[in-house]
């Protein structure tokens, strides 16, 4: 319960960090629809390498979290420009199998928490996904339309983090994960869906998903949603591994761009592969 005394200090803080999601907002949009393809594709590696960054320092000191953090990047550049698209559903898929088998041991420890896992083990998750999570928004992005759909799915994702915020914070009584994270509830979870299934029927309505079944869509749109929930409890159970509250400082009243992206880092993903079961995906040649 907030104490009477500090009543100004949570307002204050839900200001800056209004503000600061404002000022990203805009500048996503510049990003999406105004960068020319060079200027994207440098952006996303830039992106990745300062979420790298951050990842590693969770695992290492700084100077072996840089080293690694290049060695992801140059993973991700081999990945965008040498991978045939053919074979881009398979990255996909694995990214998709990883997060899954992360799921699957949150939830086996969303009540007790496991020992602290090798800092080797989890900068190799991070060598491993966030490329695939670089790779999938820069291919979103070279669809036909791609900049709304990558667009839809950003929002997928804002929408299901923050209808749980503010859901839990009405009616939260059950912890989700309180191991991991212990403000989540089940009841923001559930908040967090429908507010994501509402999009998803606006979606249904708009030009991009002509032709697509809604009852599709909002399957997908909620699986991508459950997903970037897992992403949020992973970066959660990085930092509490790491004895740390955020993963940086660069973003006002949000932390780091880790703390910002996890549940996109999960979601992307899930979303190509969405885009692709939904036949809104086209491979070159």
């Amino acid at each position: 319960m907030i104490d009477s005394a500090h009543t100004l200090r949570p307002a204050s803080g839900t200001r800056l960090r209004v503000q600061t999601a404002l000022v990203l907002g805009l500048l996503g949009l510049v990003v999406l629809f105004a960068l020319p393809g060079w200027a994207f594709t440098l952006f996303i590696g830039l992106l990745v390498l300062a979420l790298g960054d951050e990842w590693f320092r969770l695992c290492f000191p700084r100077v072996k979290a840089r080293v690694l953090a290049g060695l992801m990047l140059a993973l991700l550049l081999g990945t965008v420009w040498y991978l045939p698209s053919v074979d881009l559903p398979w990255l996909l898929a694995l990214g998709g199998v990883i997060w899954l088998g992360q799921i699957v041991d949150l939830w086996r420890h969303r009540l007790r928490a496991s020992g602290i896992r090798s800092p080797w083990w989890r900068a190799a998750l991070g060598l491993i996904l966030l490329p695939i999570f670089g790779a999938a928004v820069w291919d979103i992005h070279q669809q036909p339309q791609g900049a709304w759909l990558l667009l839809f799915g950003i929002l997928l994702v804002a929408m299901a983090d923050s209808l749980a915020y503010f859901a839990g914070r009405a009616f939260g009584r059950h912890k989700l994960a309180p191991a991991l994270s212990p403000a989540k509830t089940v009841e923001g979870l559930i908040g967090g869906l429908l507010g994501v299934a509402v999009l998803a029927a606006i979606g249904a309505l708009l030009p991009w998903f002509a032709g697509v079944p809604s009852w599709q869509l909002a399957v997908a749109s909620m699986i991508v949603g459950l997903f970037s929930v897992a992403g949020d409890l992973e970066e959660s159970r990085l930092k509490r591994e790491a004895g740390v509250k955020d993963s940086g400082r660069l973003l006002p009243g949000h932390g780091g761009l880790l703390d910002r992206l996890d549940g996109q880092l999960a979601a992307m993903p899930i979303w190509a592969l969405a885009l692709m079961s939904l036949s809104l995906w086209s491979i070159p040649g």
